[in-house]
């Protein structure tokens, strides 16, 4: 099938793989000028019923996964159908993916406990909007899933996903007690023929088992073998397997493969979470970690002196310190500055702010004492409208009216190389990621950058799609996706890997603003504030789209920018 032109645009460059139910090509999307994956259904498949229910799971894998709009699902662009040695074959347009498969990561060896924490709360997030859409996916196993160089994760093929509405229920292929999935990786109830969304978990706890130890947690000679110890069988803990494992990856795994589907997690959102939590836990000794309970889904909540929250009002260059879990504030005001105090950051240990204002110099203070350090930062020729640290402390980042950013080591005060130059207007916002190799920066002339922070050379192409000028930009804590926002009051997410946008914007209240605020360890927080005499200041979790602790009542209308902190201490639950 080799150049052949699927759709009168698609045309086939080389094979990429081949499954059970089709093949996929690497393509080129002659309309639009880009590379795409075209999935079809195996020549293999033949005629007859066989054929026909092939082409019927196909077809329903295409609209299934069509519905599904997340940065870690893969994207469907396009439905067709082709003819192909005299047969009328469909095929899928998908977002090509650069990477490699899990299955092929976990050839090599079991994976470190940050990249099966990080990789596992994707995994989460996909299979939470695809709950919510009323979506099983049936069959999580590492060659659904794809891991790009970023770091950023892809589930496949939900084409034996069980849609959970009496449509779908309806249909020959999904009914109960068709039993679809891997035996190796299958709940029991899904065993039994009843699979639900809390089957995912289960086979995603089987992966994470595989991820961290190197093996599965039941060894099986074939299918039977299978079926029958995870219906009857204790798994062992982690641990057990490879001594070092904290205990809080032990409750986490043995929580998700409970016989039991209640006594899991309570849902994808939820364990998400709990993985995200253990991201930064070091591979040591049990008992160097805990673990948040398995409660009911409930918003994330700080508690007192977790957090501080920096705000500037207006022009009157002058900081306020809060606690966003009491909506208090927590110090006298900073004053220095001789103008508007447009953006703020701390550091990632939170000990240090810095400030850019108005009157062109970037001023850091002590958060416990609000008292300056060193001399203000002057290089910039106009007003500094932003300032990041990277997430090692050793840069700060920042941006301004000149249209350059520039790199500053905060220990010293001086530049670091030469200033990065190359949007076409006012440069607003600046951002790094979570592991400190890119820099986003948002612009006046409506675009997004990235840069090679060590080198000050530009990463990829400018993202296009924002109408107005782009007022923020944050990385979400894992790197995966980059949200900005707009004078246009909306927000965008984006995927920085392939430099595309993903999901559905986001818009702000009718009477008031939308914004996104960043923490250094990579919380990323919606923030609404409610426009009138009295403002009032709310922070959401954009994942679950639930507030983060309590509205902030700053009695002004002036104009209101903000900074969060890094966690202060830490969270159990």
């Amino acid at each position: 099938m080799r150049d052949q032109l699927f759709g009168g645009r698609y045309q086939l460059v080389r094979e990429l793989g081949k499954g059970g139910m089709g093949e996929v090509w690497e393509a080129r999307d002659e309309t639009l000028g880009r590379s795409v994956a075209v999935k079809v259904i195996s020549l293999l498949a033949g005629g007859g019923s066989h054929g026909d229910q092939a082409r019927a799971r196909f077809l329903r894998e295409a609209r299934i996964t069509a519905r599904l709009q997340h940065p870690n699902v893969v994207t469907i662009h396009d439905l067709g159908e082709a003819s192909t040695e005299g047969d009328r074959v469909p095929f899928l347009v998908m977002e090509l993916i650069r990477g490699e498969g899990l299955d092929a990561r976990l050839r090599r060896g079991a994976v470190t406990l940050r990249d099966a924490a990080r990789w596992g709360a994707q995994i989460s997030d996909a299979l939470a909007d695809a709950h919510d859409a009323g979506i099983t996916h049936r069959d999580i196993k590492p060659s659904n899933i794809f891991i790009a160089p970023s770091g950023i994760v892809k589930v496949l093929d939900f084409g034996i996903a069980r849609a959970a509405d009496p449509d779908a229920t309806a249909d020959p292929l999904t009914q109960t007690g068709f039993i679809v999935g891997t035996p190796s990786y299958m709940a029991p109830e899904q065993a039994r023929g009843l699979p639900e969304p809390a089957s995912d978990l289960y086979a995603l706890g089987c992966l994470l088992f595989e991820m961290i130890t190197g093996q599965l947690p039941f060894q099986a000679a074939d299918t039977v073998g299978y079926l029958a110890a995870h219906l009857t069988q204790d798994p062992p803990t982690p641990s057990a397997v490879r001594p070092g494992i904290p205990a809080a990856w032990d409750d986490l795994v043995l929580t998700l493969l409970h016989k039991a589907p209640h006594q899991r997690y309570p849902n994808a959102a939820a364990l998400s979470r709990a993985l995200r939590q253990l991201v930064h836990t070091p591979e040591s000794p049990a008992g160097a970690a805990t673990l948040p309970a398995t409660k009911a889904d409930i918003p994330v909540a700080p508690e007192p002196g977790e957090y501080l929250l920096a705000t500037s009002i207006g022009a009157e260059g002058t900081v306020r310190l809060w606690d966003p879990a009491t909506g208090r504030p927590v110090s006298q005001p900073l004053t220095g500055h001789t103008g508007t105090v447009f953006r703020m950051a701390f550091s990632p240990d939170g000990r240090f702010l810095a400030t850019g204002s108005m009157d062109t110099t970037v001023r850091l203070w002590e958060t416990a004492t609000g008292q300056l350090v060193g001399e203000p930062l002057t290089g910039h020729t106009d007003t500094v409208e932003d300032v990041a640290f990277s997430p090692d402390g050793r840069l700060l980042a920042t941006g301004s009216l000149d249209s350059t950013v520039r790199l500053w080591d905060p220990a010293t005060g001086q530049p670091v190389g030469d200033p990065l130059t190359g949007h076409a207007g006012h440069v607003l916002r600046v951002a790094f990621s979570p592991d400190g190799r890119l820099l986003a920066t948002g612009s006046r002339d409506w675009t997004v950058r990235l840069w090679d922070p060590a080198t000050g050379h530009p990463v990829g192409s400018p993202l296009v799609g924002h109408t107005n000028n782009v007022w923020a930009n944050v990385f979400s804590s894992d790197g995966a996706l980059l949200i900005t926002h707009d004078e246009d009051n909306t927000v965008l997410l984006w995927d920085p890997a392939a430099g595309q946008p993903v999901g559905q914007p986001w818009t702000g209240p009718i009477n008031g603003a939308m914004g996104v605020v960043s923490s250094p360890d990579s919380l990323s927080l919606v923030v609404s504030i409610t426009g009138g005499e009295d403002s009032t200041v709310r922070l959401w979790d954009p994942t679950t789209r639930q507030p983060f602790g309590q509205p902030l009542h700053t009695h002004t209308s002036a104009p209101l920018y903000l900074a969060l902190s890094p966690r202060i201490s830490h969270r159990t639950r």
